[in-house]
């Protein structure tokens, strides 16, 4: 009779093969799954239209890169650098530029002087950060699980996020913030795990690049202190290696985060502070539509970015994250003073205390969000790995039996394929992504196409329906519509300008921001036009003004 030891021996005898063959697909696996995300981008970042603020951010860059010149190559200056204001006198000086100011450099390196080929540019360039971001959600969960193939599994969960996928392209504030965050997380734990003076390096960078992107990174300097030295309590490294290591991670910190940002240079501790007074409570005093109301951003209800999360990310992840918020706190509970007892379950309070801190600190501090949740985008990876958690309890709920990886495997699959090719109708307009909690016409309720992303398709029906030399067209919303022509070809630029002239064709657009949806402005003298929808939920309307042909009948 075969003992249990030997049936147990056999199937590990079984599975060593088949465990060497997957360590030998790991790089070609991997390596295929990022270099097809490179290919989607490549056939996609000139598909998106130019968001509101990258017309602002591009000139947050380029009066960086003048100040540089100034003060430290004068003969570098350009025409075209001049043509920035200075940045003593800029309004928004006190923005970090540490993708912004590379991105216009980059710009007059490759002389791009056309306004197209610029911004076609920068949403390459937002993309190929976008992509190391996913790569650190990659290399996060790898750590943390043991496992590359949970690894991709959380890149992937953050891939067919159909927001965060569409703002890897135009958005260079959030989406850019939020993949030098995971980056610095990344670097972060592989700090505190493999601590070493190559690693405090390293981390120092990546975190001083966050915090010159957005100041709330430095949440990450007393977040790495504090595992450092709960692990010097514990006993897991010296006092010696603590202290010089921790001084090593900040010191360089301190002067990269002053070296790669040109407003501090003249006061580097003031100049923070007021950076960082400005950006906890940041100078933006309009309405936001929340819940069918108008309310100001600067009064927002405790609840609203948990709602937006809620409404906003696909549901599977949402049931994964509540299962690895569960367990996670539970941990916490368990074994309060201990915290941790062993590196797997530091990662997961980590990844729990970014995500709750964050939001936590928003809501103390009454920060003025808008815009959705897009403020708080750089929680989200945090967010992912605690889902991800959530999806390996299952995995192994019931040992791990072949029934319920089956269904788990199913459900994954099917969750994938459905936001997989919600994202392929919906494209390029992901942004509007809402889940089923959001309900009917949610246009009523909540902001969409906030940055008028939708402007340039409605821009290329009116100039494909339209044959006269020149068109007129006006936003009735609060959309830069002028932004939307920068993508247009050169032939439809000529053709169209930013008018209310009723002259000749006149068309009105709007994308109901700051406006309610049953204005009745056009039941007159004007006709639907077009509409464009994303799953039935309409986007942006366009009015033709027919007044002059009824006043002739």
């Amino acid at each position: 009779m075969t003992s249990p030891r030997s049936i147990q021996r056999q199937q590990l005898d079984y599975l060593l093969p088949m465990k060497a063959t997957l360590q030998m697909a790991k790089p070609v696996l991997v390596t295929t799954f990022f270099v097809f995300l490179l290919i989607i981008g490549l056939r996609s970042y000139a598909d998106y239209n130019v968001s509101w603020d990258e017309p602002t951010s591009r000139t947050n860059g380029g009066v960086a890169i003048k100040y540089i010149a100034q003060e430290l190559a004068p003969f570098l200056l350009s025409e075209t650098l001049n043509e920035y204001p200075n940045l003593k006198d800029y309004g928004d000086s006190d923005y970090g530029v540490a993708f912004e100011a590379p991105a216009v450099l980059f710009e007059h390196l490759f002389n791009l002087t056309d306004d197209r080929d610029v911004f076609l540019f920068r949403h390459f360039l937002t993309f190929l950060v976008s992509l190391g971001g996913a790569f650190a959600v990659y290399r996060l969960a790898s750590r943390r699980f043991e496992d590359w193939r949970v690894g991709l599994l959380a890149a992937a969960f953050l891939v067919l996020t159909p927001r965060m996928f569409a703002e890897s392209f135009y958005n260079s504030k959030d989406l850019v913030f939020m993949a030098l965050f995971a980056i610095a997380t990344n670097t972060m734990l592989g700090f505190v795990t493999k601590p070493r003076v190559q690693t405090a390096l390293v981390h120092a960078l990546a975190t001083a690049v966050a915090i010159d992107v957005r100041i709330m990174a430095i949440g990450l300097v007393p977040c790495t202190i504090a595992i450092v030295i709960i692990k010097l309590v514990k006993g897991d490294i010296s006092a010696r290696q603590a202290v010089s290591l921790l001084s090593i991670f900040f010191a360089l910190t301190c002067i990269f985060v002053v070296a790669m940002w040109p407003w501090l240079w003249s006061a580097p501790l003031e100049n923070f502070v007021q950076a960082f007074r400005s950006m906890s409570k940041f100078r933006w005093d309009y309405e936001v539509r929340y819940m069918g109301e108008f309310v100001q951003a600067t009064k927002l209800p405790w609840h609203y970015s948990f709602v937006w999360i809620s409404i906003t990310t696909p549901i599977l992840y949402l049931g994964l994250f509540a299962i690895g918020f569960v367990a996670t706190a539970r941990l916490i509970i368990s074994h309060p003073l201990k915290l941790w007892s062993s590196d797997a379950e530091m990662q997961d309070i980590v990844f729990l205390g970014l995500f709750l801190a964050s939001i936590v600190s928003v809501i103390v501090l009454r920060s003025v969000l808008y815009d959705g949740w897009r403020q708080l985008y750089f929680i989200y990876p945090a967010m992912l790995l605690i889902a991800t958690k959530g999806w390996t309890i299952l995995w192994n709920a019931r040992d791990g039996t072949t029934g319920s990886r089956v269904a788990l495997g199913a459900v994954t699959l099917i969750s994938a394929g459905h936001t997989a090719f919600w994202m392929w109708n919906a494209h390029p307009l992901q942004n509007v992504y809402f889940n089923l909690f959001a309900g009917d016409r949610v246009l009523t309720r909540y902001e969409m196409d906030y940055w008028g992303l939708g402007n340039r398709k409605a821009l290329e029906y009116i100039l494909s329906h339209d044959d006269n030399p020149v068109i007129n067209v006006s936003a009735a919303s609060w959309t830069r519509i002028e932004y939307s022509f920068i993508l247009l070809s050169p032939q439809d630029k000529t053709r169209i300008r930013n008018s209310n002239d009723k002259t000749g064709p006149l068309y009105i657009l709007t994308n109901y921001r700051g406006v309610k949806v049953d204005d009745t402005r056009y039941s007159k003298d004007y006709e639907l036009f077009y509409q464009l929808t994303v799953s039935d939920e309409i986007i942006l309307s366009v009015y033709k003004w027919i007044g002059a042909q009824r006043r002739v009948s």
